[in-house]
């Protein structure tokens, strides 16, 4: 389904990877990173067109070295009419 697909995902980086783990995201299309801490937790939003792309970066985002762990905490999703007509009203 094509529209709007948000996530917000909490990535558990380990604190020697941080900086590699952080330039990766920030690197990859549709990714922002709103929080980092110290201790390797990284707090993002992944907003894409679709289902599967979004399940892509969410995938890739488990397989960038240095991460431990990738959990989806928030998602939300609509079609392309219903935004066009939210943006019309």
């Amino acid at each position: 389904m094509s529209g709007i697909h948000v996530s917000g995902v909490l990535v558990h980086a380990h604190p020697k990877y941080l900086e590699n783990v952080r330039t990766q995201l920030e690197s990859t299309p549709g990714v922002e990173i709103e929080t980092v801490t110290s201790a390797g937790r990284l707090i993002t939003v992944v907003e894409r067109p679709t289902n599967h792309e979004l399940a892509d970066v969410f995938t890739d985002m488990q397989n960038t070295a240095g991460v431990l762990s990738a959990s989806l905490v928030y998602h939300y999703s609509d079609d392309e009419d219903a935004v066009d007509q939210e943006i019309k009203s």
